[in-house]
């Protein structure tokens, strides 16, 4: 039997290191990320008092590229693993599939495991816009082999570079927790009384495209009838490397009822929503999972799960997650009252 693996090649503009990689995406299980297998293969006449360095590195996009000007870049970028391949400073035991490219390859063919750090965020990147021109806000990761005098040199002729995606992937424990529920209670200034709010989703774990049944039960105990009932469901997305930082929070889908609730009244209502990826906007709101390559499908970003031994704040990249926000309304300048269940979103990732 024949089996035959797929691997992925980059060369640099003078095609004297080339990058192979065994794959381009990488899951994050929580407990641990995909190692980046590959082998580097260069020109030995190229090196000659220099040495040869392979690199992951992430790059965060924080503002779009057509708003750049004077010079100033909305990227940063963090070196997130260097290894020198050449002259060798410590020995390394390739894998099957290593050996089989080496054998193919030559002698200056070097194998290579690079690790992810715990404190990366997964791959993001905000949906495009009609009128978005240039990157967007976004996690971006990239292998690097180059040849340099340090790590830190790295010369754009002689520097092989290939995009990798690290995706999210959701916990079998998740699925097994308790069902999402909450409730409030809240009182007005200008209304006597107050109104409740009770909830419920009917799992704790969706899938993009996935219905998501909410119960709802209401009771008007203010002196005013609640004009309106909204739902909605909300990403919510924040970068916490910034010491300001602010948490974005933009609607995938709504629902809006004219209840009328009568004061001492109350109701019940079940309501089906959905998360997927919204229409097109002239500007775009919400970020996305990953892509490769400009023509693949969109799919809404999954939601950030994090290891226990790392803290939110610490996060290096964008942290995304997913509320179902219930809303009763006494109308204009009465107040509302509000309240969000959390869910966890989460995109099947291939092995």
């Amino acid at each position: 039997m024949v089996v035959k693996l797929q691997v992925f090649k980059k060369s640099s503009p003078n095609s004297k290191v080339t990058l192979f990689l065994t794959k381009r995406d990488y899951v994050d299980h929580v407990s641990h990320v995909d190692p980046i297998e590959g082998v580097l293969v260069f020109d030995p006449s190229c090196v000659q008092e220099r040495n040869v360095y392979v690199q992951i590195a992430l790059s965060f996009r924080f503002g779009r590229e057509d708003d750049e000007s004077m010079g100033y870049n909305f990227t940063k970028t963090m070196y997130l693993h260097t290894t020198q391949l050449y002259p060798p400073v410590k020995e390394f035991v390739p894998s099957e599939i290593q050996r089989n490219l080496i054998s193919k390859l030559g002698n200056f063919a070097f194998p290579f495991l690079l690790d992810f750090p715990k404190l990366s965020s997964p791959s993001y990147v905000m949906q495009q816009g009609w009128e978005d021109e240039g990157s967007l806000m976004g996690v971006e990761f990239e292998v690097m082999g180059y040849i340099g005098a340090t790590e830190h040199d790295m010369p754009k002729r002689s520097t092989a570079r290939l995009l990798i995606r690290r995706l999210q992937e959701c916990p079998k424990a998740l699925y097994e927790a308790p069902v999402p529920r909450g409730s409030i209670t809240k009182s007005f200034l200008t209304t006597a009384g107050n109104v409740s709010i009770e909830a419920s989703l009917s799992k704790p774990v969706y899938e993009p495209e996935e219905d998501i049944p909410v119960k709802i039960a209401i009771r008007n105990d203010t002196n005013r009838d609640i004009k309106r009932l909204k739902m909605k469901v909300v990403q919510l997305s924040e970068v916490p490397m910034f010491s300001d930082r602010q948490t974005r929070d933009k609607t995938i889908i709504k629902y809006d009822d004219p209840i009328n609730l009568a004061p001492g009244a109350c109701t019940t209502r079940g309501v089906t929503l959905m998360c997927c990826v919204p229409s097109r906007t002239a500007r775009g709101k919400v970020f996305l999972q990953g892509g490769l390559r400009a023509d693949c499908d969109d799919v809404i970003a999954p939601t950030t799960i994090l290891n226990p031994e790392v803290d939110k704040n610490d996060v290096f990249g964008v942290y995304v997650s997913y509320v179902v926000r219930v809303k009763a309304s006494l109308g204009t300048l009465r107040g509302d009252c509000i309240l969000d269940i959390p869910f966890v979103l989460a995109v099947p990732q291939e092995h």
